[in-house]
């Protein structure tokens, strides 16, 4: 588990969320769903699943951008509450996007507000009811009970920081048939290996967590899987894409600072980049 400044901050965005908090078996989640207008037949049996950044549902963020999402692809799109009502960070432990850019010194304001938030945040994600194995086995099983209760046979999921964590966590039991990962948290690099739907992934200039190395790592093990298929080896190797957004730094793909232009166009264009990704693959 790693955290970093740029994970505890960021903006909240503007707008009135339009779907509705409702329960699932045991799990509560926010429900996106589409115009009757625009409601696409497929959404009997498909829909997307939206995984969260630490700060979760009640920043409203991923409230907004599913609704977007939803009213975009014409299909439902689920916001599962991962940590149970008890996210590691409040709205108010927000610390204010600093117009800092990528590859300059961290201010010394934004480190000590760090440093001051981990001795609080980090505990509460290594025990109890938001450790990561806790979160990672609760939020497969809101994978599967979308699949058995609802009949969702074709389910793709969007990942971001944290969240992005969470998604790759299920790839092990094939429970997904297309993926959108934004700025991941920290995961095991040979999950790669087994991932068998398709993959697009958002990345920025500057990661703490997922930075250039790390991407490049990832893309490597595909293009490994790739020359093995070539080579007529049995491996199957599913559709994956990588764009990397210059100028932006971890998380701006969910809590953006949308008064500075290219951080706004970069949000903009990821999140194009995601429902272009799912009308592909998915529906």
């Amino acid at each position: 588990m790693k955290l970093c400044a740029d994970c505890m901050s960021g903006v909240i965005l503007p707008g009135t969320p339009k779907g509705q908090m409702v329960t699932l078996d045991r799990f509560s989640a926010y429900l996106a769903s589409p115009p009757a207008s625009s409601r696409l037949s497929v959404a009997a049996n498909r829909a997307v699943v939206l995984f969260t950044d630490v700060f979760e549902l009640p920043l409203g963020n991923p409230k907004i951008m599913a609704d977007a999402f939803s009213s975009e692809l014409g299909v439902d799109v689920w916001v599962p509450d991962m940590f149970n009502g008890h996210p590691p960070l409040k709205n108010e432990d927000i610390m204010r996007y600093d117009h800092q850019d990528p590859g300059s010194p961290m201010p010394s304001w934004k480190l000590l507000g760090f440093l001051s938030q981990t001795t609080f945040v980090f505990p509460k994600m290594i025990m109890g009811e938001n450790k990561q194995s806790r979160v990672y086995t609760r939020m497969k099983e809101f994978v599967e009970t979308l699949n058995k209760d609802r009949g969702i046979e074709k389910i793709g999921a969007v990942g971001y920081c944290y969240g992005g964590s969470v998604l790759l966590s299920l790839v092990p039991f094939h429970l997904l048939s297309s993926a959108v990962i934004a700025h991941p948290g920290d995961f095991d690099h040979k999950l790669v290996e087994d991932i068998d739907f398709p993959t697009s992934w958002i990345t920025c200039q500057e990661d703490f967590v997922f930075g250039p190395d790390k991407q490049e790592d990832v893309q490597r093990r595909f293009s490994l899987r790739s020359q093995r298929a070539k080579e007529g080896r049995p491996e199957q190797v599913p559709r994956y894409e990588f764009r990397r957004y210059m100028g932006t730094r971890h998380g701006f793909g969910c809590r953006p600072a949308l008064d500075i232009p290219m951080i706004k166009d970069a949000f903009v264009m990821a999140s194009e980049q995601t429902t272009a990704w799912f009308k592909d693959t998915l529906l």
